[in-house]
């Protein structure tokens, strides 16, 4: 090492000392201070001597331990400096802020989601009162009907007409139909209507000569519908002209290969 090298590294230490010699005599100050508060000089001498080995200890680069100078680092604070640093007592303060804000927090939302199964149960009883109010509706609708039936059902007989039995069924129908026509359920006339496959079901095309190609022809089920919305498509018929002519031309076509093979078996059984 140069001289330049050691004069540095004396006088680092040095300065070293000397901060240490400061810190010791601030706790000389400190320990005279605590000495008021009922210390006795002896004490408060012992306990400097200590510190000033200490830190000669600690500034000569040995590995020391506060506890072999007699150092208790627990009381190492002069009385008059003893509880929380001014850090600590924020840092808690806002720890019983926090606690107190989440406390506040989890109570609102007990209380919200209190208030939401309140209002889950409210619509769902409300849902099936509407609904049973629906049913009740629909119900005392299609009675009138009822009543003329149940009225037909009991002046008919096994002597009553055939004509005034067909013309009762005609009119209790009717009348199901005005009453439906109340709940604003209507149904479908699909007959000579372009198909539509929303209002319209189709089973089979049929050859209908004076019918455009594509219409209903026939209705087979009726149909309903509420406003917009089908309750239930009609089951139809759709008119395939096409269809009833390319069957003529199969059918012709069989005639035609029968009757081949009838002349050729008949010309077969005179050349025998």
């Amino acid at each position: 090492m140069s001289s330049a090298d050691e004069d540095i590294s004396a006088k680092k230490h040095s300065a070293d000392v000397k901060k240490a010699s400061n810190n010791s005599g601030m706790e000389a100050e400190r320990s005279a201070s605590s000495s008021d508060d009922g210390e006795s000089a002896e004490e408060n001498a012992s306990r400097m001597n200590s510190a000033k080995a200490f830190f000669r200890a600690m500034y000569a680069g040995d590995d020391v331990n506060a506890e072999q100078y007699g150092m208790n680092v627990e009381t190492v604070r002069p009385a008059n400096m003893q509880g929380t640093c001014s850090g600590c007592a924020n840092l808690s303060s806002h720890i019983d802020q926090l606690e107190a804000k989440y406390s506040e927090m989890e109570g609102l939302y007990k209380r919200m989601a209190a208030d939401f199964e309140n209002y889950r149960k409210r619509v769902e009883r409300e849902r099936e009162e509407l609904l049973g109010l629906g049913i009740q509706k629909g119900v005392e609708a299609i009675l009138p009907a009822l009543d003329d039936l149940d009225r037909a059902k009991g002046s008919f007989n096994h002597e009553s007409e055939l004509a005034h039995v067909i013309e009762s069924m005609k009119l209790i129908a009717d009348r199901f139909t005005k009453c439906l026509e109340q709940l604003g359920v209507k149904a479908l006339e699909p007959v000579g209507q372009p198909f539509d496959p929303r209002l319209h079901e189709p089973v089979q095309q049929v050859a209908v000569p004076h019918l455009p190609e594509g219409a209903v022809a026939h209705d087979l089920r009726r149909g309903y519908a509420m406003g917009e919305k089908v309750i239930r498509p009609s089951l139809v018929n759709v008119v395939s002209n096409d269809a009833d002519e390319q069957s003529n031309m199969a059918g012709k076509d069989e005639a035609e290969e029968e009757s081949s093979a009838n002349k050729k078996d008949n010309s077969e059984s005179s050349e025998s």
